[in-house]
This record gives C-alpha cells, structure tokens and sequence, in this order.
C-alpha cells in the first residue's frame, strides 16, 4: 500500500507518494556465440529484429572465416522462434549439418556458416523498473506515481534499439514522450515526426518510404521519405493504427530488414533507425478486427508504454500549468480557486485542451490573476475522491493569509520547483483550517508522518510550531 514520504532532489524537498515498484520491462535478443572457427570465443548479444552475418563491415555479426559471404545469413526473430535464412551464400547455411535455405532454429542446435560453428538462441530478460524520485524528465513533468513510472520506463529503454509503442488518450503528450525516449537514447540522428493518419495511402507511402527521379509523373526529383531522414536517429510514428492495411506489410518488412525501397527503385538501402509507434486506438480489438496485421501488432507492441490520461495525474496539474504557461510566455497568476478547479475538472482533451484552456483564460482575464469564470470550463466538474487542492475555508485561528499562487516569469526549473513548494503550502493550509488545527488529523487528511507534517509547518513558518 503507498504511503507518503519526503524525498530531496536538487535542493529542494517535495511530498510524493512512495510505493513499492512491480513495475517490469521484458528485453528481448538474439544471443550468439561461436564455438569453432576462426572467431572462436566470440559472444555477441543483440536487441534486433533481425541479425545478419557475413564477412562485410556493415554486418551486426561479422565474421573473419573466409568461407563466409560477405552477407551470408541472417536471423529474425518471430512469434514462432528464431528463423534462420541463408542469403544465397556461396558455402551455405548449416543446421546440425542439414542445409537450409530458410528454417527455424531448433533449442540447443548448432549453426554453420563456411567453417564457423555457432550456437544461437533467443534470450528473454525481465528487468525490474527502477521508479525515481524526480518531479521530471526532459521536457516532462510531474511527481505522482504515474509519471515517475514513466520517467522509470523511459530511462530503462531509451539507449536500446528496442521499438516502443505508446498508447494513451489524444493529447496526452504522446509526441513528447516519443521525444524524451530520443533525448535519453544517445543517438546521434534526428527525432522524424511521421503522421500516419493522413487520408491519402500513396501520400502516406512516398512520405514514409521516399521516391527517386522519375518514379511517377510529377517525380521531378528525388526524396527521402522518413525512414532515411531518420537515420542514426528515431521514426516517431504518429497513429499507427490508421496505417492503410495495404502498406502494413512494406513497413513491417523494413522494420525487420532495416533496409527501405523507395518508390520507383529496385535498390534497397541500409537504414539505422530506432522506431517509436503511438495511437489512441485499441491495436489488439484491430487485429482481432483483421485491420491490422497481426505480425506487425509483433514487431511494435515489444515494449509498451502507457501514456497517462491528465485527469489520473490531478496532483500534478500544477506543475504541467505552470510549464505551459512558460512555454507559452503567459505572465498571469493564477488563483488557488482557479487552480482548483483546473485540478477537479476531467480534461476529455488531456493536456491539448489544457493547454488551450490557459491561452483563452490568459486573454480574458487581462491584468488581474486567473479566476474559474475565465477558464470557461464548458464540460462538468467532475468531483474527486481526494481533492489535491481546495478553495480556502474560513477558520477562526487564521495564522496567514492565502497567498495567490503565480505564474513567474523565469522560465528556470528552479522556479517551477517553488512554485511548487507554494502549492504544498496552500494545501497545508487548507487542511489546517477543515481540521480545526489538528496536526495528527492533518496528517491523516494529508496522508503524510505527523513528523513531515511538523516539519513542513516549520518551513513554511505556519503558525506557532510548538
């Protein structure tokens, strides 16, 4: 059961929730090893899709024996198992001495290439998640559980090529996840933001996978398309599940062959590239639908991540207001009823409509601090069962007034932090006032020790401190 606690972080000491994380992440690879040959002792372990072999420099597992090609094999991982194709090799591909052209690699079998012997198997790593106690990461914000789940998943995958697929509401803030994973990924390549909902397949197509000169009228030159712009770096793929079914298996054969035809060319070209996917739709109800290819459901879905929804991050609501109102360059306060109100409503637009919500308050509200009238909340307030902040109720022991709680103008962590200690302190206060200055029930109203409590109460220099 979680419990609150204290924590410190970059100077400064904020109440979070703490729990015990069961949090998990499966990494999967193909491991190698060669047991004869010229490269004997050799081990490699691989988080790809696929594996290719040869003698060429370009290969993920290459080999000195010159009796292999220089593309000689290469091994894909599938629901199935490790599937072992030979790529026209001149000496073959070997499984317990029976040549292949394509097969599934048996538990404990030996693999030969020329003179080489290997053994090779998939390995399936289950690491526990490591939660951090930080109210961000990159451009994301927020201390509650949730986001400090996510900073965790990030953190675990982001310097792996493992493809990661995002679910969640629109605007969430799927993108800026996806751009999070890149930042922490230390790839050298650009973040490609690619949208799949467009409406035209052929546009869809040519953006994606690019054209050379002459490939279709109007082909006055070539492009790109994503896959090569994004290489060395990441492929944010935008609502996937409105990929056409029709071009589901062209990126699908990408994604495990790391190598993109474009259109009009017979040549395919090599592409380093990790792949980030994201949709607010149900995957797995399309697959079952056959509107989306259950392979490629496979390839995407090897890490998943859920992206939160805002209305189940209420408490920290104050944090993401205040970083758009910076990023926004919006110099308004903003009220504890406003803020209030913001924090008890259900946002069925997420932190898209937020964000729109402030902008518009912004303009109404002229000089003076934002009010609730200037939110102009069209839906209904959706009541919460613990109110991370409430409008301040009369008390007959006042001990200091209710302070506004502003938007600085500084754009600086270190701002965002104090402006979050000032929530913490109007919290205190209001459950101060509905607990007729009971500490030990404040605690309990809180859900904190009745020592932070004290020592808060202190800090804040709330009252007399006995």
């Amino acid at each position: 059961m979680a419990t609150s606690t204290s924590f410190s972080g970059e100077g400064t000491e904020i109440i979070v929730a703490a729990s015990q994380s069961k949090l998990r992440v499966k990494f999967e690879a193909i491991e190698l090893r060669v047991i004869s040959g010229a490269d004997a002792g050799l081990e490699i372990s691989l988080g790809l899709p696929t594996v290719r072999i040869g003698t060429a420099p370009d290969n993920d597992v290459v080999l000195t024996d010159r009796a292999v090609s220089r593309r000689h094999a290469e091994i894909r991982m599938t629901p199935n198992g490790l599937l072992l194709r030979d790529l026209e090799s001149t000496n073959g591909t070997f499984i317990n001495n029976v040549r292949v052209t394509e097969a599934y690699i048996p538990d404990q079998a030996e693999c030969r290439f020329g003179y080489s012997q290997l053994l090779i198997r998939q390995h399936t790593e289950e690491r526990k998640v490591a939660v951090p106690r930080q109210d961000h990461l990159g451009e994301l914000v927020g201390a509650s559980e949730r986001m400090r789940e996510l900073y965790g998943l990030i953190r675990a995958v982001a310097s792996t090529p493992t493809t990661v697929h995002l679910h969640g509401e629109s605007g969430a803030g799927k993108e800026l996840v996806a751009r999070t994973l890149h930042a922490f990924s230390g790839r050298p390549g650009p973040l490609v933001v690619f949208d799949a909902s467009v409406t035209d397949p052929e546009m869809v197509r040519n953006d994606l996978f690019g054209h050379i000169k002459g490939a279709f009228t109007g082909a006055t030159g070539s492009r790109e398309g994503a896959f090569r712009q994004a290489h060395t770096g990441t492929l944010f793929i935008d609502e996937i599940g409105e990929l056409p079914l029709d071009l589901q298996p062209r990126l699908l054969r990408v994604l495990e062959t790391r190598e993109v035809t474009p259109i009009g060319s017979d040549k395919s070209t090599r592409v380093d590239v990790r792949v980030i996917t994201a949709t607010h739709r149900d995957l797995e109800a399309m697959v079952r639908a056959g509107t989306f290819r259950t392979d490629l459901y496979y390839r995407l879905s090897v890490v998943p991540i859920e992206v939160p929804a805002l209305r189940e991050i209420q408490e920290d609501i104050p944090l993401i207001a205040q970083q758009l109102c910076e990023r926004l360059r919006l110099n308004h306060r903003i009220s504890p009823a406003a803020m209030a109100t913001l924090q008890n409503y259900s946002w069925p637009g997420n932190v898209r409509e937020l964000r729109n919500v402030l902008e518009r308050a912004a303009v109404l509200c002229g000089d003076r601090d934002i009010q609730p009238e200037d939110l102009r909340l069209s839906r209904e307030v959706r009541p919460l069962v613990h109110e991370p902040i409430s409008v301040p109720a009369a008390s007959a022991r006042p001990t200091a007034p209710a302070e506004p709680i502003s938007t600085p103008r500084s754009t600086t962590a270190a701002d965002a932090r104090t402006h979050l200690k000032d929530m913490e302190r109007q919290m205190i206060l209001d459950a101060l006032a509905r607990n007729q200055y009971n500490k030990a029930a404040v605690a309990r109203d809180l859900g904190i020790p009745l020592s932070t409590l004290k020592r808060r109460i202190k800090e804040y220099r709330i009252g007399d401190e006995e």
